[in-house]
């Protein structure tokens, strides 16, 4: 299975890294802080919910879009407002495609397969003039997982769920054999590394979205490992688990591009993998066993509540 290969791959990264690396001590600090940390629900008020059948339409449709909402120091992020408020980055999407559901057939194949750019605009329309960044990407990704649907699955993002027959292994090898958009992989010293963010948080989001009940009840769903993005390396590095160079460092606070399948951006996610992971296992010897994207969850909640010193690392790329 695919998602075998992320540990060992990340490992090797980690282990021979130049540019990052893991401080133990602050691993063990930071289980030791996420003991008693409540582990957050999936649905939220952003969310759409339907039955089985809409309810994994629509996670297909949020997953294949949900990456890179950074703007470029000194620019506006693409926001939408709701209910007087202005929201932005993952919650945003949530949010306007669930909206946009009662406007558009947003959750039949045929329609996303041949959607227009006109539509797309609409459904992702600012309220800050500012546009969703990598447009021209979303709205191929969007065609290909309609087509990909409609070819290969009756149209229903239900049956790739089917054919996974409870296994979030399985899950992940499906949308990696036939939605190119979610193949995360990197080459590091002539090794091939796999990350599968995006296939795995489908995975994740399916389970949650489903109750970890029925066709969503993925019986080796703890084997998922975290997902590599731009805040829970940013969380990490704050408490001290990720050291970076001071080379690395500058360009990170100066904001400068880092570029995607570069030596320092493998190095930035394919050690957040494995910090990750013995975060997972150093709570397992505080006594708390949870997988390692419970533990991501975590992490991520937290990265939104926290002002952090330094911002994320920025890399224009599809895969986060």
């Amino acid at each position: 299975m695919i998602l075998e290969k992320i540990l060992p791959t990340t490992e090797y990264v980690s282990k021979n890294s130049h540019w990052v690396r893991i401080d133990q001590t602050a691993v063990e600090k930071m289980a030791k802080s996420m003991k008693n940390a409540p582990i957050p629900g999936w649905a939220n008020p952003f969310h759409f919910q339907g039955d089985m059948e809409k309810s994994c339409q629509y996670v297909f449709l949020l997953d294949a879009l949900n990456f890179c909402f950074w703007a470029k120091k000194g620019e506006k992020r693409w926001t939408i407002k709701d209910k007087g408020k202005e929201i932005n980055g993952y919650f945003a999407l949530a949010l306007a495609l669930k909206k946009a559901i009662k406007k558009y057939p947003l959750l039949n194949a045929d329609y996303l397969s041949e959607i227009s750019h006109k539509d797309l605009a609409d459904i992702l329309a600012p309220c800050n003039g500012q546009a969703i960044p990598l447009f021209e990407k979303r709205l191929a990704i969007v065609r290909q997982t309609g087509a990909v649907l409609a070819k290969k699955y009756k149209g229903q993002a239900l049956n790739v769920i089917r054919e996974a027959k409870q296994s979030g292994a399985k899950m992940v090898e499906l949308v990696f054999r036939d939605l190119p958009s979610f193949r995360d992989t990197a080459v590091f010293h002539g090794k091939k590394i796999y990350l599968l963010k995006r296939a795995q948080i489908l995975t994740a989001d399916v389970w949650g979205a489903l109750g970890g009940k029925g066709l969503g009840r993925f019986k080796d769903i703890e084997r998922l490992t975290c997902f590599a993005d731009y805040k829970i390396p940013q969380i990490l590095h704050h408490f001290g688990v990720l050291e970076y160079s001071p080379e690395l460092l500058r360009k990170i606070k100066s904001e400068k591009l880092i570029a995607a399948g570069s030596s320092e951006e493998i190095e930035i996610r394919a050690n957040t993998v494995q910090a990750v992971e013995r975060i997972r296992q150093a709570l397992e010897r505080q006594g708390r066993k949870i997988p390692a994207f419970q533990a991501d969850w975590i992490l991520w909640n937290m990265s939104q509540k926290i002002k952090m010193l330094f911002p994320y690392h920025k890399t224009r790329t599809i895969y986060y």
